[in-house]
């Protein structure tokens, strides 16, 4: 009977620690299930404030990397610089160097963390998550409201790119254009119209769900004017005044999303112009490159 009882004893407290167990791993797969995305509150100086959810399942490098630069606080007094139509762009700062072309300054490794004794600080680059650059988890399309990642454009590198075209580089050529995809790093746009033409070559990595009336309020601030050779007035998409983003923090939900995944600042005309001196030299002809 003793013996009886003893094993009675054993079989119970197996059940109660097997009970306890897939209590609590069934608690923890909830609170996994029932995480929230991270939300971002943006306060406008003199406007008011935007606040954006953000979506780490469509572009999870993309939100750690906003999440570490607004929680090191490198958006606030950042400005909208950009009003284009169905666009507010901002997140980068401006400034015009000695011969009157507008330069973009992204931020550096010591926005993203302290360095380390006897590290460099530099910029950096994350990789664009969107199907051109060969993600294909990104399904968020460029809606009225959606945010998405600015990048660097090839279009005024067009001579360049047809030049390699020509002399039989077109791997090159594209090896370089996909550099271009990998080039954001803080600038971001939001939408004030639908613009499903930047599916698959932006990414898109969250969405306003309150403010908007705030977006299309910026959308509709005066315009810098300029005039041509020609004199005539055209409408610039610099702002008179720029909007201020006072501040901008994130409700991650208690979730630490880490570190994003960053990499070198891609500088297309260094690497151009090696490659063309190279050419040349191999074909036995000169160049200005």
């Amino acid at each position: 009977m003793e013996k009886f009882k003893k094993i009675l004893l054993i079989v119970i407290t197996l059940i109660l620690v097997v009970a306890i167990v897939w209590v609590t791993v069934n608690f923890a797969m909830s609170k996994v299930d029932n995480k929230k995305n991270p939300v971002v509150t943006m306060e406008v100086e003199g406007y008011g404030t935007i606040k954006i959810e953000l979506y780490p399942d469509k572009a999870p490098n993309t939100v750690k990397n906003f999440i570490r630069l607004a929680q090191r606080g490198y958006y606030d007094g950042k400005t909208f610089t950009d009003i284009e139509d169905g666009l507010i762009r901002g997140g980068l700062t401006q400034t015009t160097n000695d011969s009157g072309k507008t330069v973009e300054e992204g931020p550096k490794i010591s926005n993203l963390r302290d360095l380390a004794d006897g590290e460099t600080d530099k910029a950096y680059e994350i990789e664009g998550e969107f199907i051109e650059n060969g993600y294909n988890d990104n399904t968020l399309s460029h809606q009225r409201g959606v945010i998405s990642m600015y990048r660097k454009t090839y279009s005024q590198y067009q001579q360049e790119m047809a030049m390699l075209q020509m002399t039989g580089y077109a791997s090159y050529a594209d090896t370089l254009l996909a550099e271009f995809y990998d080039s954001q790093s803080a600038g971001f746009f939001i939408l004030t119209a639908d613009e499903t033409g930047f599916d698959g070559t932006y990414t898109a990595f969250g969405k306003v769900i309150e403010g908007m009336d705030v977006v299309d309020a910026i959308s509709k601030v005066e315009l810098q004017k300029s005039t041509d050779d020609s004199g005539n007035e055209t409408t610039t998409t610099k702002p008179v005044t720029a909007p201020v983003i006072k501040t901008v923090t994130v409700d991650t939900d208690g979730v630490d999303y880490g570190m994003p995944e960053i990499k070198d600042v891609f500088d297309f005309d260094s690497v151009f112009n090696l490659f063309m001196q190279s050419y040349m030299q191999s074909s036995g002809t000169t160049s200005s490159y």
